[in-house]
């Protein structure tokens, strides 16, 4: 009888361990989980709202589980510093441009070498999520740094908001226009333009002053920079886009210690995101075009003529011959390949149309 009821107080004492082993580790599992993410921009905008969504879905879709830590406009460090940033763990995410690093991003870099695409974010997000998945280069330069996409966004087509008015493409000719890559630089000077290459702060004062004639970037940072405060003549190129995608980037180490769980939320959470910034994307034009009307800003939309003269340049197939031959030269064997497959996966993703 004493040993029974021995025996039963020893379960019981072990019951009670476990019970206190399983609360402590459920109340370790339900500590959240805080990210740091590295940002160049606002919070405010098309990216800043953008952002801002990804980071309200993570929270909802991990219920609360996975907190993210905005250091918003390079006040961790600079947008070129990101990359080695995030490979090196010193943050856990951060915004990718891949204008920024031509060299450790030359497979991504392709994406510049289009100069048309869909104006709908819902079809260009489509392309995107095509190649990062299915064409086995771009995927692998994205893992060679550690990188795993978690949120892909986009900016808003092309406008060249100018000192001098433009009404066509031929306007260009001898006026000096900055841009941000080599690729477009080099579409500017085939098109009779003087290119010129500065850095994105100094922007606002080389117009002011007449260093510069124009700019030739996207609509949304134009105006949310106001270059359109000093350079009132907007020449709006809607069918015209930027092409690089704007990614959100997790470090692949600090991933695969999250948990199968965490890591399809979070993935739900990036597709979510997008969901939303699509209408963000949609309505920022019109938004953008009203605000440079009750600015004063004189804005001349490009003729369907002068944006099919500019797309059927001979130079968009002489660059992409010219990165074929740089990345065969710097090792990557499918090059003509990978280029090709990007090239019917645009050509998908216009067929899908823009309504």
């Amino acid at each position: 009888m004493v040993s029974n009821s021995f025996a039963g107080k020893k379960w019981l004492i072990f019951g009670a361990v476990l019970l206190t082993a399983a609360l402590w580790f459920g109340s370790a599992q339900a500590k959240p989980i805080t990210l740091t993410l590295a940002d160049s921009t606002a919070p405010v905008g098309l990216r800043g709202n953008g952002l801002q969504a990804f980071v309200e879905e993570v929270e909802k879709h991990t219920n609360g589980q996975v907190k993210i830590q905005v250091h918003w406009g390079e006040s961790l460090m600079k947008s070129k510093e990101i990359l080695d940033g995030i490979k090196n763990g010193i943050v856990d995410i951060g915004y990718i441009n891949g204008n920024y690093y031509p060299k450790k991003m030359m497979i991504n870099g392709a994406f510049a070498l289009f100069p048309q695409g869909p104006r709908k974010f819902t079809n260009q997000y489509w392309f995107y999520k095509q190649c990062f998945e299915t064409v086995p280069a771009i995927k692998n330069e994205l893992e060679s740094l550690k990188l795993k996409p978690v949120f892909i966004t986009s900016v808003l087509p092309v406008a060249v908001v100018s000192t001098k008015p433009f009404t066509k493409f031929e306007d260009f000719k001898d006026k000096r226009i900055r841009a941000s890559s080599r690729w477009w630089l080099k579409q500017l000077e085939a098109a009779g333009a003087v290119p010129v290459s500065i850095p994105w702060g100094d922007c606002y004062m080389a117009l002011q002053t007449g260093t510069i004639d124009g700019v030739f970037t996207n609509r949304d940072g134009e105006h949310r920079t106001k270059l359109d405060e000093v350079a009132k003549n907007v020449y709006t190129c809607q069918d015209i886009w930027p092409g690089m995608p704007l990614i959100y980037a997790i470090n692949i180490d600090k991933w695969n210690k999250l948990s199968p769980e965490i890591q399809k939320q979070i993935e739900a959470a990036g597709e979510s995101a997008a969901q939303r910034f699509e209408t963000l994307f949609d309505n920022e034009w019109s938004r953008v075009e009203a605000e440079q009307r009750e600015m004063g800003c004189v804005i001349t939309p490009a003729s369907k003529e002068n944006i099919e003269k500019w797309v059927n340049m001979p130079i968009h197939n002489e660059l992409r011959q010219v990165w074929i031959k740089e990345a065969e030269a710097a090792g990557v064997k499918d090059a003509a390949e990978t280029m090709s497959a990007m090239e019917s996966l645009l050509k998908q993703a216009l067929a899908k149309g823009n309504q």
